[in-house]
């Protein structure tokens, strides 16, 4: 399977590094630059520079972005210039994914509503420049058809001045968007990974993976960040190829267990709702008979380690059980996996539908549409839910050919 690699776990990831890594791997810079020129200067005026230069000694690529601009500017703004842009659909939608991600974790940081929330500097010319460069360049690097894994991501220290004043590293905004992200930090008081770099990653990533996997590389680039830190170079680095070894990969899982007799079943549908909502892997209720012959449940949760005590809590709270059981940490076998954006045409109407992809022992490959979006698709059409995911699915095969 064509999967891409990126490595941000070195001194984090900013918009312009990720661009540069693309282009160092291969991506036309002239489409690229072009690209970001459009973009930005729909906000104000901009100057984009691409140039090779070496980081302790590794040749890398250099995206510089100046401008005047300050943002300033609405979310809902941005959006309607946005829509004045041609682009191709795939990066449209990446390009919307990336910035609504940002401007949630920003509504959230600061309290605001989103159509009402105003956005400084992730708003203003450059930011949004460096989003539709990224998109641009992982599309014409085919990135938008392949899986794309990354590694934790590098975060510093300190304190960072903005137009509210100073504020902490990591910054609030990225460690909003990085909910559920793996992050590590490093001793560097300097802002490794930004708002927009973090926003590009959950947009563009499939995966997050603790270790490089197991791939034949074909490319390799390396995206130089502005300032020079000391005792570590500032670097992103993407690698391209195809994935090898199994078809299985082994995963690290904690599982939970507790009892109930006193919960009814639409207050155990609720919890298992919730559960999966909160991020558990895996959520079942078994009948069991219970001491004094009473009627009762064995609810299981799969979850990955680092969120077994957030979701042990959630479902105290939801059954009111006075304990929870953490079986020793355990591991599973799961297949390879990632999200196919897909549109479709059903009941006369179009449909944005994502399908879960993975390449199973063999190298059969299955598909399976997202339940919500085909559930949506289906209240709105009329439609049988069956016939929506069997058609949604088809397409998918189609596309994949």
């Amino acid at each position: 399977m064509k999967a891409a690699f990126i490595d941000c776990s070195i001194a984090g990831v900013s918009g312009d590094m990720l661009t540069a890594a693309l282009i160092d791997a291969g991506a036309p810079a002239g489409k690229v630059k072009k690209a970001m020129l459009e973009a930005g200067r729909l906000f104000g005026e901009l100057e984009v520079a691409i140039k090779h230069t070496r980081v302790s000694g590794i040749r890398a690529t250099r995206v510089e972005v100046r401008t005047s601009d300050v943002g300033g500017r609405s979310y809902p703004a941005i959006v309607k210039e946005l829509e004045n842009l041609r682009l191709p659909p795939q990066v449209r939608r990446g390009v919307m994914d990336a910035l609504t991600a940002l401007a949630r974790a920003e509504a959230t940081v600061h309290g605001k509503e989103l159509n009402s929330l105003v956005l400084h500097e992730v708003g203003a010319a450059d930011a949004v420049a460096d989003i539709v460069g990224c998109f641009t360049a992982a599309y014409e690097l085919g990135l938008l058809d392949r899986e794309v894994l990354a590694s934790e991501v590098a975060v510093g220290k300190g304190l960072t001045a903005v137009g509210h004043g100073e504020i902490p590293l990591p910054a609030p905004a990225v460690l909003e968007i990085l909910r559920g992200v793996p992050i590590s930090g490093k001793p560097i008081e300097a802002e490794l990974t930004t708002p927009t770099g973090a926003s590009l990653l959950v947009a563009l990533v499939d995966r997050f993976v603790p270790a490089y996997p197991a791939m034949t590389i074909e490319a390799i680039g390396y995206g130089a960040g502005a300032r020079k830190l000391e005792g570590l170079p500032n670097v992103v680095r993407i690698c391209l190829g195809e994935l090898s070894g199994r078809a299985l990969e082994l995963e690290e899982v904690n599982q939970l267990e507790t009892n109930v007799d006193d919960v009814s079943g639409e207050v155990i549908g609720y919890v298992i709702e919730r559960l999966m909502a909160e991020g558990a892997l895996d959520v079942s209720a078994t009948p069991m008979l219970m001491k004094k012959g009473r009627p009762g449940h064995l609810i299981r949760v799969i979850c990955r380690r680092e969120d077994s005590g957030r979701l042990a809590e959630l479902l105290m709270l939801h059954t009111g059980t006075l304990g929870v059981r953490v079986l020793p940490v355990s591991c599973r076998y799961v297949l390879p996996r990632r999200v196919l954006p897909l549109e479709v045409t059903l009941g006369g109407r179009r449909f944005k539908v994502k399908v879960k992809v993975s390449e199973g022992p063999g190298g059969a490959r299955l598909v399976a549409a997202e339940y919500e979006d085909a559930r949506r698709i289906a209240e709105l059409t009329g439609l049988p839910l069956r016939e929506v995911m069997g058609r949604v699915e088809a397409a998918a095969r189609h596309k994949l050919k």
